[in-house]
């Protein structure tokens, strides 16, 4: 079993949106720290409750998964890293952001 912890990060910025699964009207800007098949980490301005399920899309709305808070952390300055793990596990958020 691979520790998914352990996977190959790509650290490219992103910008991503962040709306809740049972609210998608509901948007919120983000930046991409880092991806990876299991999930990402997603800076914003506000933090989002764990394990809420939200709709993470790209900005250019040609990707989009599904995925749940696993952790929100404080940073300074009044923003957030939110730990995101996709519901579905994929590899062309890596794939097409590296391009």
């Amino acid at each position: 079993m691979i520790d998914a912890r352990k996977e190959q990060r790509n650290p490219q910025k992103l910008q991503v949106l962040l709306s809740p699964v049972d609210e998608p009207l509901l948007a919120e800007p983000g930046s991409t720290e880092n991806i990876s098949p299991h999930g990402l980490r997603v800076l914003t301005e506000w933090p989002w409750p764990r394990d809420i399920q939200l709709i993470v899309q790209s900005s250019e709305n040609e990707l989009w998964e599904r995925a749940r808070v696993v952790y929100c952390q404080t940073l300074s300055g009044n923003s957030f890293a939110q730990g995101l793990e996709f519901l579905a596990r994929i590899g062309e958020w890596i794939m097409r952001s590296s391009v």
